[in-house]
């Protein structure tokens, strides 16, 4: 595999954690926004612990996404900024190396 096809795929995978970084971000904002009350339930929801219990569940589902959505930003953050390095090394070893193969006529 070439350099320029490895930097590609590099480039291209954090995208894709990106854009699934995005779903989770969403998916946490709307997560968030799901609410039920005593009247959305039964009126012994509150009386046993039901709204509670619901609430508690809300919150760990929004934590998890946001967890989520952070280790998939870093992981897309991350690829980009390997593929930076490796061309950024390609690039000051070219220049290191420049005349020493060069064709002699």
């Amino acid at each position: 595999m070439s350099l320029e096809v490895a930097l590609a795929a590099l480039r291209h995978d954090a995208g894709v954690w990106e854009r699934v970084a995005a779903v989770t971000r969403q998916a946490g904002r709307e997560a968030a926004e799901l609410t039920l009350g005593e009247s959305h339930l039964s009126w012994a929801s509150a009386p046993t612990g039901l709204l509670g219990t619901y609430a508690e569940i809300q919150w760990k589902a929004v934590m998890l996404l946001a967890e989520a959505t952070e280790v998939y930003g870093d992981l897309s953050t991350t690829l980009d900024q390997v593929a930076t390095a490796y061309e950024r090394d390609d690039e000051h070893a070219a220049a290191q190396l420049k005349g020493v193969w060069d064709v002699r006529e």
